[in-house]
C-alpha cells in the first residue's frame, strides 16, 4: 500500500508533470530532463526521485491525462458520452504523440499495465451509458478501448504536425463510424 503524498510533495509532482508537458511540447521528447526540473523549479534529485527516467515521466503525463478524462466522464448523462470520450482521447493522443513512442519502447510490459487499466477505467462509464442507449455498438467492451486507442494513435508517430492533424481527424471519423450500431 502506498501512502498519499504530502501536499508539498504532491505540488512538486504536479509542477513536474506540467513542466514535462511544456518541455516535451516545445523541445521534443528528447529534451534534456534537466530542463523539466528547471521549469518546475525543483532540483534534479527531486525530478529523479519522482521519475527515474524519460519513460516514467511520459507515462505519468499520459496517466494524468487519463485521470482528467476519468473525472470528466465519471458520471455521464449524455447518450453520446462514449463517442465524446473517444474524441477527447484522440485529442490527447495528438497532443502527446511524441510521448507515445517512449511509452511503446518501455522496457517492460508491466510498466504499461497501469496505463491500460486507467484507459479502460476512464472509458467504462461512458461506454456503458452509450451502449445502453443504443448510441454505440452493443458488442463493444471496455477492453476494446485499447484497440480503439491503438487505431487513433497509429498514424501519429513520426508524422509532421500538419499531416498529424489531418491523419488524426480522418482516423477519428473512421473510428467514430466503426463504433456506431449497424442496421
Amino acid at each position: 500500500m502506498t501512502r498519499p503524498l504530502r501536499k508539498d510533495a504532491a505540488d512538486r509532482r504536479q509542477a513536474l508533470l506540467a513542466a514535462a508537458r511544456a518541455v516535451f511540447a516545445t523541445e521534443g521528447i528528447d529534451a534534456p530532463l534537466d530542463h523539466i526540473a528547471e521549469r518546475a523549479g525543483v532540483g534534479r534529485a527531486t525530478l529523479y526521485r519522482n521519475f527515474p527516467g524519460r519513460t516514467e515521466i511520459a507515462l505519468a503525463v499520459l496517466l494524468d491525462d487519463l485521470a482528467e478524462l476519468a473525472e470528466r466522464f465519471a458520471e455521464p448523462s449524455d447518450p453520446e458520452a462514449f463517442p465524446r470520450f473517444i474524441a477527447a482521447l484522440s485529442e490527447r493522443l495528438v497532443r502527446n504523440a511524441a510521448l507515445g513512442g517512449v511509452v511503446r519502447a518501455a522496457p517492460s510490459p508491466e510498466l504499461l499495465k497501469a496505463l491500460r487499466n486507467a484507459m479502460i477505467e476512464a472509458a467504462t462509464p461512458a461506454l456503458n451509458l452509450s451502449r445502453k442507449a443504443g448510441a454505440v455498438r452493443a458488442d463493444l467492451t471496455p477492453a476494446d478501448v485499447r484497440v480503439l486507442s491503438a487505431m487513433l494513435g497509429a498514424g501519429l508517430h513520426n508524422a509532421a504536425p500538419a499531416e498529424r492533424a489531418a491523419m488524426a481527424k480522418r482516423t477519428l471519423e473512421l473510428v467514430l463510424d466503426a463504433i456506431r450500431p449497424r442496421p
